[in-house]
């Protein structure tokens, strides 16, 4: 009896431990009420994903641990996206879609440019897919499906699709079908932005060559990027996976501008044609004024200042809570990643003078000064609210990128 009843608990707690981990739920339209059929359901930026039936059900198994965006998209409706938590799962999840207004072919303030891809296709591709060897091996399966809209006052270009952008990546193995929301580049700030919900499903090889080079690059995709610095910022060892991060100090413009403005105020011609400056009329009582100008005056535009001591991650990071830690800073931060030299293509992209054994070199900085949730897999919200440049600037594209369920082989320093 004692026996049997240990082995129906056991049945329980297996079912219950299955329960958790599966993700359920039914996808109608929502004008009609009449359930989609093969509307697409997947975790954004993994490779877990599957269709709804005809009776629009879906069921999504393996929901893994942590924090993920559940996407729900389909041709002719406005995509469905939802924060869910593992420890969280709704039972059912009731999906109602919106159909998609056409907006392209509506006479609007800035109209879609025409022969848009013929003049911006290529700097899509560039920034979009990425230039590094990976890109070489990618193609753009839909590009049709891209449109273009420039905007002359605020100088930004941006660029929409209507259907999920599809992506064949040969270098490591991945179809990827990328619903894009944001892709502007403003060229006044030089900043480029783009944010959508990626899916990822695994090419099928039956040559165990190819399936090993596929693992190779991903690996060396992996090891230096964003992905792998947030992962060892949450777990606290960035120093141990090779990660040195400095202080970065940006001094403003402003003050320059202050002090021209205040030197041209005092300056003045004399008899003999120079230009006078009254240093005495300088500055507000303090005796070493008229030098301070002078040395603000003297300075280049723009000057950084770097703190040559490496931080430890729990000097930028703390924990939110036992899902999710906080990464926050003042300034800027220089990263360099010690296990990586910088590729040939990004010395050619940018023009360096490259000295030996040079490693990957990034910059990051929170513009609108908020706190990033970081997660265990990598991910972290809101992307819009941290800008890297760099190596990083370069390196982080669609050529580039891994789903956040990938996990990487040991490293080979």
């Amino acid at each position: 009896m004692r026996i049997g009843f240990i082995f129906f608990l056991f049945l329980c707690v297996t079912k219950n431990v299955y329960a958790q981990n599966t993700l359920k739920g039914r996808v109608f339209a929502a004008d009609t009420k009449q359930p989609i059929h093969l509307a697409n359901v997947f975790l954004s930026n993994t490779s877990i994903g599957t269709v709804t039936n005809a009776e629009g059900f879906f069921t999504l198994d393996h929901f893994p641990p942590g924090r993920y965006d559940v996407v729900v998209s389909c041709i002719g409706y406005e995509s469905y996206v939802a924060t869910i938590q593992y420890a969280q799962l709704p039972l059912t999840l009731e999906v109602n879609l919106k159909p998609r207004i056409n907006i392209l072919q509506e006479v609007i303030v800035e109209p879609y440019e025409k022969n848009g891809w013929e003049k911006y296709g290529q700097f899509f591709l560039d920034n979009f897919i990425g230039t590094s060897a990976l890109a070489k091996d990618c193609k753009l399966r839909n590009p049709q499906t891209i449109r273009f809209r420039y905007n002359k006052k605020e100088n930004v270009l941006r660029a929409f699709a209507d259907e999920p952008v599809i992506l064949e990546n040969k270098a490591l193995g991945y179809i990827l079908k990328y619903d894009l929301k944001t892709f502007e580049y403003n060229y006044s700030t030089r900043i480029f932005y783009f944010q959508g919900y990626p899916l990822f499903e695994e090419m099928e090889t039956g040559r165990k060559r190819i399936e090993r080079r596929w693992d190779e690059k991903r690996a060396d995709a992996y090891y230096g990027s964003l992905m792998h610095f947030m992962r060892s910022l949450f777990r606290n060892k960035l120093v141990e996976e090779g990660f040195e991060v400095r202080k970065l100090i940006k001094i403003s413009e402003e003050e320059k501008k202050r002090v021209r403005a205040l030197y041209n105020k005092r300056a003045y011609t004399n008899a003999s044609g120079r230009i006078v400056v009254n240093d005495s009329l300088l500055g507000d009582g303090n005796a070493d004024s008229a030098q301070y100008y002078r040395k603000v005056m003297s300075q280049p535009e723009k000057m950084n200042v770097l703190i040559n001591t490496i931080l430890p991650g729990d000097s930028i990071a703390f924990a939110i809570d036992s899902f999710t830690a906080g990464l926050f800073f003042e300034d800027h931060l220089q990263v360099i990643y010690l296990y990586k030299q910088v590729p040939d293509e990004y010395v050619q992209a940018n023009r360096l003078s490259v000295q030996p054994k040079m490693t990957v070199m990034s910059e990051i900085f929170l513009p609108r000064k908020k706190t990033i949730a970081v997660l265990a897999n990598g991910s972290y919200y809101e992307g819009i609210d941290l800008i890297s440049s760099g190596y990083w600037g370069w390196w982080e594209k669609l050529a580039t990128m891994l789903p956040y369920d990938y996990k990487p082989p040991a490293r080979k320093k």
